[in-house]
């Protein structure tokens, strides 16, 4: 991932002949993001241990959306023709959820109880991107598409259930099996003076279930994107 992000940013600024300016902007980040795929689920169930005070939960991979953040960094050039390409750096808190709706505990019959698991994939993203900026000189709409490189520093399940007698159920487990994710990503934006917004769409491309043996195993992230950019240069 290094080399691509050297690469990328020595072929943005060895073309400045064909450039008619550089922006660069710092972004906060945030969304909405979840899981698809046949083992994307909107439910599960968590099974917990008395002796241990642990548990886990089913299927961690939820189909609902739940809130993202992140902060990044992206460089862009615009040439003379109204051309944009650059990458963008940064870090991601991607976040899916799943209704929990009962509780196996020490291997008892199911106890009903509502509560929620969020399955946090935290990541370093690097975003190629090109693309063309429409009405350059009143006010100007970018449209760009390209794709994300996560690099996945840790995948973990955190779920917190109650049941009707105000009894507590928690999980916190590593869930990390891939190491890179790989999405295509389509973003629109615009600015107003150094201050702007963007929309963007990617899904990915890696199985979060790569590896698993035994029916169905295929979970994708999806996520849905939006942000504020400051420009500094």
């Amino acid at each position: 991932m290094k080399k691509v992000v050297l690469l990328a940013i020595a072929f943005i600024f060895f073309s400045n002949s064909y450039a008619q300016k550089t922006e660069l902007r710092v972004s906060l980040d945030s969304g909405l993001s979840a899981f698809s795929g046949q083992s994307a689920e909107s439910s599960s169930y968590m099974s917990f241990s008395n002796f241990t005070g642990s548990g886990y939960t089913n299927n961690p991979y939820g189909s609902k959306n739940a809130l993202s953040y992140g902060v990044s960094l992206n460089l862009k050039r615009v040439t003379k023709v109204n051309f944009i390409y650059g990458i963008g750096v940064g870090y991601e808190d991607l976040r899916s959820k799943t209704s929990l709706t009962n509780v196996f505990n020490d291997g008892s019959e199911a106890i009903p109880v509502s509560g929620e698991t969020f399955m946090n994939v935290n990541t370093i993203n690097v975003n190629p991107f090109a693309g063309y900026r429409f009405n350059a000189d009143k006010f100007p709409i970018d449209l760009a598409a390209g794709f994300d490189i996560a690099n996945i520093l840790s995948t973990k399940e955190k779920g917190d259930a109650t049941d009707a007698s105000g009894n507590k159920y928690t999980t916190s487990r590593d869930r990390k099996t891939i190491s890179t994710d790989f999405r295509p990503r389509i973003q629109i934006s615009t600015d107003y003076q150094k201050f702007g917004v963007y929309l963007g769409y990617s899904f990915g491309l890696r199985n979060y279930l790569d590896g698993y043996v035994g029916g169905t195993n295929e979970a994708y992230s999806k996520i849905f994107r939006f942000g504020i950019t400051y420009q500094v240069l």
